[in-house]
């Protein structure tokens, strides 16, 4: 059986029905708002990947306990929304082979995936009484798991998405479209500006090796914090032609640039999910503790032994230690469990 498929919220829906739905609970309850504030922990604790998207949306929707008539406030809230649905979409004959697939909650959408009649929908499962997420965020690669295990020998026909998140669900199917506000493009003959032509090429180039990218970023952002510490230190009050306050400074620009590198290497490059903090933190600051030794050591060939500038030195020694970071946090630090 062949299907056309459809995200939802910025594709049949003029913008994000769950930021609407949230809006559209505080008019009616501003009691949400004190929901809301309780949830930037959790956002907070996302963001340095301490929690998962499935949980952050439970936080963020625990407020329908305040709306004990769930099906009610759903009623609502698209008696108010309605005008958002694209004409694209109202215009269309039948849809009965069609399938909304979207990362929004599920029991919102029912009402609208049955008022027009879809074949199914696939969205994330959230409770209404509680905002409680069961299973996994239907996003990106799990669409693809999602369909395919209720729909193991269909052909995805067509796909129609406003976003490159839906690129797994793009490249399953014969044809790809991207919506634009009320306009369809082909996803693959799409000619945005060249701006957006550009970070598409450069966001491909990224992903076809993410960790090390990320690494490179980092570390760059690490050198700088390393550098403008050391900087710092030189210029106000530590002597850099004296070989004792030469170290000091390098060694308080560390402490700094291994604070910074902990979080950001954790969080963005190697996503570690391990829960023994002290081990890991341990066995970093070991690496980076030896990686001084060799910043050090490389400092005094270059500005003590070799008489060059202090700073043409720390700029070399920076490109020794990144690369040496790089394999020890890979192999040592943030290896993954096999």
């Amino acid at each position: 059986m062949k299907y056309d498929l459809y995200d939802f919220d910025g594709t049949i829906y003029d913008g994000d029905s769950g930021v609407d739905l949230v809006l559209f609970a505080i008019r009616k309850k501003p009691i949400v708002i004190l929901y809301l504030l309780k949830s930037i922990k959790m956002v907070v604790l996302y963001l340095l990947k301490l929690r998962t998207k499935e949980e952050v949306k439970s936080k963020l929707f625990s407020f329908l306990q305040e709306f004990p008539d769930t099906d009610e406030f759903v009623r609502e809230f698209w008696q108010c929304h309605e005008k958002k649905i694209k004409q694209f979409w109202k215009k269309k004959k039948t849809h009965r082979r069609d399938i909304i697939i979207s990362a929004s909650g599920y029991f919102w959408l029912k009402p609208f995936a049955d008022k027009y009649n879809v074949k199914d929908l696939f969205a994330t499962d959230i409770n209404p009484k509680t905002g409680e997420v069961s299973g996994n965020n239907c996003h990106g690669e799990e669409k693809v798991k999602l369909f395919y295990d209720k729909y193991p020998n269909a052909e995805i026909k067509k796909m129609y998405t406003d976003s490159i998140n839906d690129l797994p669900l793009i490249e399953e199917a014969k044809e790809g479209f991207l919506v634009k506000r009320n306009k369809i493009y082909s996803y693959y003959d799409y000619k945005p500006n060249i701006f957006i032509r550009f970070w598409r090429w450069g966001w491909g180039v990224y992903h076809k090796n993410e960790e090390l990218w990320n690494y490179l970023i980092v570390g760059l952002l690490t050198t700088v914090v390393s550098l403008a510490t050391y900087f710092i230190c030189t210029e106000t009050f530590l002597d850099p032609n004296n070989d004792i306050q030469l170290q000091i400074a390098n060694i308080i620009s560390w402490i700094f640039a291994v604070a910074f590198a902990y979080v950001t290497n954790r969080v963005y490059v190697f996503k570690s999910k391990s829960k023994e903090y002290f081990k890991e933190i341990s066995s970093f600051v070991g690496a980076r503790i030896l990686s001084l030794l060799m910043d050090m050591f490389t400092m005094f060939i270059i500005v003590s032994v070799l008489h060059f500038n202090d700073k043409i030195g720390k700029l070399f020694s920076q490109i020794v230690v990144t690369i040496a970071n790089y394999i020890l946090s890979k192999l040592f630090v943030f290896k993954k469990e096999i």
